[in-house]
């Protein structure tokens, strides 16, 4: 066997023995995994805040509309106007018409930041809000790291999903709706 095959053997068997022994003080160190897109498609905190946000985009959507409308009708007028008026109404109407045309482009602009502001604050609270859990899961079942598991290249079988251990304290923490049954019974 040749020193570059004998080298190359010795570097496999290593790293096969690397990842059969548990590391030193294993015992004390846990790895644990979360899979964010699961939380996000599951956690109805997280659907709620969307569903909120999906609804307030197709508001602005309506008001753009409504605004446009209302600018089209504007030009259609100074088109229409157009033989009649004279040149000083004529550039008077297109002035008026190029402001709001104007100030409905800053308009669509500031609803699109602030849609985006509450979207980035929505991720921000639930990363949060996970984070929170996290901590309480890592602290009473001795974890050492959580990492999202679609950033893992690998794990082996003494990593743990503590996906449905977050997704059940989200839950307890998210504010309980009132069932309409018990509302009813209370009557």
């Amino acid at each position: 066997m040749g020193i570059r095959t004998g080298a190359s053997a010795l570097a496999v068997m290593l790293l096969a023995g690397c990842a059969a022994a548990p590391p030193v003080g294993a015992k004390d160190f846990r790895i644990g995994y979360i899979d964010v897109p699961r939380i996000l498609e599951e956690y109805q905190g997280f659907k709620d805040a969307q569903s909120d946000l999906e609804k307030a985009r197709k508001a602005r959507e309506e008001e753009f509309g409504r605004r446009y409308e209302d600018l089209q009708k504007l030009q259609r007028e100074l088109l229409s106007q157009d033989k009649i008026l004279t040149d000083a109404k004529k550039k008077t109407k297109a002035e008026e018409l190029r402001k709001k045309s104007q100030e409905l482009e800053e308009w669509r602009m500031t609803q699109s930041k602030e849609l985006q502001e509450r979207q980035e604050g929505l991720v921000k609270r639930l990363e949060a809000d996970v984070r929170k859990v996290l901590e309480k899961v890592c602290e009473s079942e001795g974890f050492s790291f959580v990492v999202r598991r679609d950033l893992l290249l690998y794990m082996d079988r003494n990593s743990v999903d503590l996906t449905d251990r977050v997704l059940t304290e989200l839950r307890k923490q998210a504010p309980k709706e009132k069932e309409p049954e018990k509302e009813k019974k209370a009557e």
